[in-house]
C-alpha cells in the first residue's frame, strides 16, 4: 500500500527542469548602449554642466559679460 502511494506521488526530481535563459553577453554594451551612444550622452552631459556652471557664475556676479 505504501509503495503504491510513493509511486503515485509527483516529486520535484520527476519534473522537467525549466529551461535556463541563455543570454549572449556582449562586452560592447554597457547599460544597453553602444559606445557611440555613450559618447554622445557624455558630450551632452558635459555641455549641460558647462552651461549650468556659466549661468551660475553670471548670476552670482563672479564674471561679467563684455557688453559694449
Amino acid at each position: 500500500m505504501l509503495d503504491d502511494f510513493r509511486e503515485a506521488g509527483d516529486f520535484l526530481e520527476d519534473e522537467e527542469e525549466p529551461e535556463t535563459m541563455t543570454t549572449t553577453s556582449n562586452d560592447d554594451l554597457f547599460l544597453g548602449m553602444t559606445p557611440t551612444q555613450r559618447f554622445v550622452l557624455a558630450v551632452l552631459f558635459f555641455l549641460s554642466i558647462c552651461m549650468l556652471g556659466s549661468f551660475c557664475l553670471l548670476v552670482t556676479d563672479k564674471i561679467m559679460l563684455p557688453l559694449y
